[in-house]
């Protein structure tokens, strides 16, 4: 058998691998996605990273990229950090390496890759949700993603709040405004995520109070998703998660608090390159 492309399509960069069977990285690559620039470039640009990591036999390419999309159709209708508008990203690959080609939501992605290769491969139902610019989410039951009607596991956009902060998702009070990094600034009233995680490094009180009461709310979120799933295993993942050590404390005591019954594992993420892994497992998921 041969090797799978995985790609992780970001706002800001693109990360590619070739994948083999088992989930070893064979040869990666990363490249600035330059969205400023637009479709073509953008397009250019992921056919780029497939050239850089291409060799020997390729069986397909997976890519995850945000949505909202049409995954069914392979198309990307209108993602905020990307240059799209109803492109059909899944027939343009095809067409340009005459390989099957499978397109699905990022956090999905995330969620396939731990469910297959990571802190839920021992476990049939996973769901993984990532902490960064806003909050994504996957679930996977019995190791198949569950899309819904097409766009289920939206997990950011859950009311934790009915009269909270205004949501750019029209959801006003939903989880994402409050642990996403804009959450984490509106909280601490300034500054990014980053500076505030080295602030509570040095063991700064507003800035660990910060991580503790987003802790809280996201502790709050997953209740929710646990009474709605019950599942084997939550996999927290994105660059916000690194603050894990000073969130994870309040998290937990806030779903202890809420939840009536036995608590299923919830874990940070220790898997890299979760993203690109889970878009290779596209292709592994559909065999």
């Amino acid at each position: 058998m041969g090797s799978i492309i995985g790609i992780d399509l970001g706002g800001t960069n693109i990360k590619a691998a070739s994948v083999a069977k088992k989930g070893k990285i064979i040869k990666e690559y990363e490249i600035a996605t330059e969205s400023e620039k637009g479709t073509k470039t953008v397009i250019d640009n992921v056919i780029s990273a497939v050239n850089k990591v291409k060799s020997g036999k390729i069986i397909g390419i997976g890519i995850g990229s945000p949505g909202p999309m049409d995954y069914e159709n392979g198309v990307i209708t209108n993602p905020v950090n990307l240059p799209f508008r109803n492109v059909p990203l899944k027939k343009i690959i095809q067409k340009k390496f005459s390989l099957p080609v499978f397109l699905d939501n990022d956090a999905n992605c995330f969620a396939l890759g731990e469910a297959i290769f990571g802190a839920g491969k021992k476990y049939q139902n996973v769901i993984g949700i990532t902490l960064g610019t806003g909050v994504g989410g996957g679930v996977i039951i019995d190791k198949k993603i569950y899309h819904g009607r097409g766009n289920a596991a939206e997990l950011g956009h859950m009311t934790i709040k009915f009269d909270g902060l205004k949501a750019r998702s029209g959801n006003n009070g939903d989880i994402e405004e409050y642990v996403s990094a804009r959450g984490l600034r509106k909280i601490f009233k300034g500054s990014d995520p980053y500076s505030i995680y080295e602030l509570a490094i040095k063991r700064n009180k507003r800035a660990i109070k910060t991580f503790e009461e987003m802790g809280c709310y996201l502790g709050i979120g997953l209740a929710n998703i646990i009474y709605a799933f019950d599942p084997d295993i939550i996999v927290v993942g994105g660059k916000i998660s690194n603050s894990w050590k000073f969130f994870s404390k309040a998290m937990y005591k806030a779903v202890k608090e809420r939840y009536f019954s036995k608590l299923c594992h919830i874990v940070k993420s220790e898997l890299k390159n979760a993203g690109i892994l889970g878009a290779a497992a596209l292709l592994l998921e559909d065999a």
